[in-house]
């Protein structure tokens, strides 16, 4: 049985369709990252020590946890689902990159293409 290639450069979905960048999402979030509950932080000793901490240890555990979940699950859904890839009109560009681009591929280049990234 031959194996396919593979390219770590190329995506593996079309990233210009939507159900592309769905798949795509789901390729690269890992559900099953998630903070330790609170039935297992109560088990340990330290915890049964300190009561009275219990409630400012949940606040800061589900801030965190929302922040964990905006980091693990939105960053990549909105990078997976909303094109990466933009274009600009080389005469919207800042002057210093304009007169580089011009002066190395004159006036044939009029739109430039980039990764918008993180």
């Amino acid at each position: 049985m031959a194996l396919s290639s593979f390219d770590i450069d190329a995506p593996r979905w079309d990233q210009s369709t939507f159900m592309g960048r769905l798949k795509h999402f789901f390729n690269i979030t890992d559900c099953r990252t998630a903070l330790l509950p609170d039935s297992r932080l109560e088990k340990y000793k330290f915890m049964q020590r300190i009561t009275f901490l219990h409630g400012p240890i949940q606040v800061m555990c589900t801030t965190m946890s929302s922040g964990v979940f905006h980091l693990i699950f939105m960053v990549p859904a909105a990078c997976s689902l909303f094109p990466q890839r933009c274009s600009m009109a080389v005469s919207k560009l800042e002057p210093e990159l304009r007169d580089s681009i011009r002066s190395q591929y004159g006036d044939s280049i009029r739109h430039v293409y980039f990764n918008k990234g993180l």
